[in-house]
This record gives C-alpha cells, structure tokens and sequence, in this order.
C-alpha cells in the first residue's frame, strides 16, 4: 500500500510538471562541420570495408600522395578535413523554473568519414631523335600513370538536443550559448574504390602519339549500420525580423559557431574521434503566448 501511494505521488508530481512545459519556438536549419586532428587514412585502411577487392590486391607501396589535395607527411594521407554537413528540424521547450530552452530535434547527417589519394608515375627512354640541321636530341619516353582513390560516407539520422540561454531575448538583436548533443543510426553507409592506369608508347615526339591505352576500374561496397555522436558548444547571433508589424515580430533568422567533439564508428575499425568547428544557418519562429491582458508575447 505504500509503495502504491508513492507510486501515485511521483505520478501526480511527474504529470504537475509536464503540464509546466511550453512549446515556445520551431527552427528549421542546416549547416556542416569540419573535423580536425584526425589520422589520415592510408588505402590499406579501407580492407575492412571492402572485402574481396581486387583494387586493393594491387602493390600501392611506390606511389606518392598528390600535392594541393593530401598530406605528404602520411601515405596516401588526405590533406583537406573530413566534413558533415546536416540538416535539422528542431523545437523549443521552456521548462519550468528554467530561464533557458530546451531545443530539441531530428537531424539528417551526411559524413565523409575517410578519404585516401595515391598517384605513382614511370617513364624511360625508348628513343632518341637527332636532328639532321642542328644536331639537337629529343628524347621519346613510354610512359605509366596510376591513381587510386578510396571514400568511405555514410547518411545518418540523429536525435539531437541542446539547452540554450539567450541574452537580449525579445530585443531586435540577441545573443545565445549553450551546450547540445546529437547521437544517431546510419541508414545508408558505403565504401567507393577507384583505379585508373594510363599507358602511352611512345610521348615526347612532336604531337605524334603512340599506342596508348587506358585502364578503369571501380568498386562500391555496401558497410553495415553504424553510428555517430556529436558534443557542440552552440554560440549564437540571433535577428528578429520586425519589432513592430506582428506577422514579423515572431520571426527570427540566426547563425551560430559551433566548436565540437566528434564520435563516429567505422565497420570493422573502431571509433573515430576528432575534435571540429561547425556553423549553422536557419529560422526561427517564436510561438505567441498571451498574457493576462490579452496581448501577444514573443
């Protein structure tokens, strides 16, 4: 019996303070993020995701990275970040005896998890010209060319929630900080392999070519599900369309930074971690409450 009364009193306590909770506000946003401090990925690191490849039988021990886009420091090692970008859908809650909003939502995330780039380049000597006026050599080369690139992505569904405090609320211009979480499932995740070769004769001769052929190949994998985490710190700008006209006045545009730590898991490798900066982009709209006059706050 008393553990019955209890039972009823957290019930009545639990149902008191949802009644106290207040849909306020709806965002629509989207926006991406950059992950830094991160290993680069080798093309070897891509055999877990793609077993059975033929591409990845190849010896890729002799090729170099390519300059403007990879790391030399590291092996086929990307020097550009891995990015996600998303798109949210969000509302705002104001909780009792709380002075911030809860926002809570569901994101789609599109990631570039892994990415590795490697070229190798041959050529030798199979004749030498001499000219019959001057007595100049022109060297005549056969040529390789090879590039391998693997991309391992994946599209996710994220919960996502953040709990922010705005200063300046109601005023034109405001101010916003916070701390929010995102955790999700992968619905799509795949795993892309290409390798090109490119062979030429006899280069070097005028415009005269030799026999040249040209080799394609490419592999797409299909990974399980997997998932992925965000911790951000969401400091925000916010303007208000209109301070007077009241089709305006609940209308708000904002952008905000967000520094960020990142977990994603990889099929068959592990877990991922790498600190980030973000940025979004969206609109707001503050639902009307009505006070004990009868007037419209925002």
């Amino acid at each position: 019996m008393k553990k019955t009364f209890i039972f009823l009193g957290f019930l009545g306590a639990s149902i008191t303070a949802f009644s106290q909770v207040k849909l306020t506000q709806v965002h629509l946003s989207s926006g991406a993020y950059r992950q830094f401090g991160f290993t680069p990925s080798n093309i070897t690191d891509f055999a877990p995701l793609a077993p059975g490849s033929s591409i990845l039988l190849k010896d890729f021990s002799n090729y170099e990275s390519s300059m403007g886009y990879y790391n030399f420091n590291y092996p086929f090692g990307m020097g550009m970040q891995n990015t996600s970008s998303f798109q949210s859908l969000q509302v705002g809650l104001s909780l009792p005896k709380c002075q911030g909003t809860l926002r809570l939502g569901i994101s789609n995330f599109s990631n570039q998890l892994m990415s590795a780039y490697g070229s190798y380049y041959e050529s030798h000597v199979v004749d030498t010209l001499i000219s019959s006026q001057n007595g100049s050599m022109t060297f005549v080369d056969s040529t390789i060319s090879r590039n391998v690139f693997g991309n391992y992505n994946n599209q996710q569904i994220r919960i996502d929630a953040a709990y922010v405090w705005e200063m300046n609320a109601g005023e034109r211009w405001a101010f916003s900080a916070g701390a929010g979480l995102s955790f999700g499932l992968s619905y799509q995740s795949q795993t892309s392999l290409h390798y090109t070769e490119y062979t030429n004769s006899y280069q070097g001769y005028g415009s005269y070519a030799g026999n040249q052929t040209t080799t394609l190949e490419s592999e797409t994998y299909k990974n399980p599900m997997n998932w992925g985490a965000n911790i951000y710190v969401p400091l925000g700008i916010n303007f208000r369309l209109g301070t007077k006209r009241a089709f305006w006045k609940p209308w708000m545009i904002y952008s905000e930074l967000r520094p960020q730590l990142s977990f994603n898991s990889i099929p068959n490798s592990g877990v991922k971690f790498s600190p980030g900066i973000g940025s979004t982009s969206g609109i707001r709209y503050n639902i009307p409450t009505f006070n004990k006059k009868g007037h419209a706050d925002f």
